[in-house]
């Protein structure tokens, strides 16, 4: 199984560690063999048709660039058949989703199975990039973009098989939560909660997309796509977070900012009972699906990290693989 990696920050090097060190597991377990040959960044691109070692690709990094001189771009190593799976693991960015979207529709064309960790392009263009896998008999992947440490994707999908998801709301970023939590426990302003994510590595230094409520919002989009089987994108969504303040809960009350599919698809602050169960402090996460059958089933667990995003990509490439038997 040939792979080409673009986008090689925390998690796209993290992948790259994590399949080596389950290779053999792979192998013995569900027949993979993979191959990493080609590692791109902002910087450049390296490719070798016998393989790219971890240790290699990260000490070029180090560097300064993990081009290796074969003068290939990623749309190059897309174009020309080098590879059988793309794991694209570059930065969102929701004002048209490039250069990802780019590369993952790219490679669908090309009938090139994509696992992707990039919630923008699948949030602006989902339904167009999965009509694209169908149409082109390849595979698309995506469950690093949602709860890479918490699998609301596969529970919804597996779990949940022969049932009927109505709808579903939840707390889908740890970085507002734990906000959120500083603030209700503590008494803390917003500000104060923001510089202690930041120094614990929580928040990003540009935490925008948190605190507007997209980056939750693009994961209401996707599990809509996948878990309702709904046509949407953001511009679907009403979207609102914390830039505008945050509001002081009645008695036995909690703000916490929930994402919900109905009367319609929002994410916002809302009033919650403090014993309701997505009532959960810090980064943990939390969904409640409303089950026909079944009534509310939740599923609750931590937010995601690079080593947990990177671990829901081997899970995606064993998909991958059971899916192709």
């Amino acid at each position: 199984m040939r792979i080409a990696i673009i986008g090689y920050g925390t998690v796209g090097s993290s992948f790259h560690r994590l399949l080596e060190e389950r290779s053999h597991w792979l192998k013995s377990l569900y027949g993979i063999v993979p191959q990493v040959v080609s590692v791109c960044d902002s910087t450049g691109c390296a490719f070798n048709d016998d393989g790219i070692p971890y240790e290699e690709a990260i000490m070029k990094k180090s560097k300064g660039s993990v081009e290796n001189g074969n003068g290939v771009s990623p749309l190059k190593i897309i174009g020309e058949g080098m590879l059988d799976v793309l794991v694209e693991c570059t930065p969102s960015n929701f004002s048209d989703g490039e250069p990802g979207r780019t590369y993952i529709e790219s490679a669908l064309k090309s009938g090139i199975h994509v696992i992707t960790t990039n919630k923008a392009p699948l949030a602006l263009y989902m339904p167009y990039l999965l009509d694209q896998a169908r149409i082109n008999g390849a595979r698309l992947f995506y469950s690093g973009t949602v709860g890479g440490g918490t699998p609301f994707l596969s529970f919804a999908e597996d779990t949940l098989k022969g049932n009927a998801v109505k709808s579903f709301r939840g707390i889908l970023n740890g970085t507002t939560n734990f906000i959120l939590t500083r603030m209700l426990e503590e008494g803390i302003s917003m500000e104060s909660a923001l510089s202690e994510a930041k120094r614990l590595g929580i928040a990003e230094a540009n935490p925008y997309l948190d605190l507007s409520g997209l980056d939750a919002a693009a994961k209401l989009v996707i599990m809509m796509n996948h878990v309702l089987k709904k046509r949407v994108t953001l511009k679907d969504v009403e979207v609102s977070g914390l830039l505008n303040g945050v509001p002081t809960p009645s008695s036995g009350r909690v703000i916490k900012l929930i994402a919900r599919t109905s009367p319609r698809p929002s994410v916002s602050l809302e009033e919650i009972s403090a014993t309701d169960p997505l009532n959960v402090g810090f980064t943990y996460n939390a969904v409640e699906f409303d089950v026909e059958e079944l009534g509310s089933v939740y599923l609750i667990g931590k937010g995601a990290g690079g080593m947990e995003t990177a671990a829901s990509i081997i899970r995606d490439l064993v998909r991958l693989r059971l899916s192709l038997s």
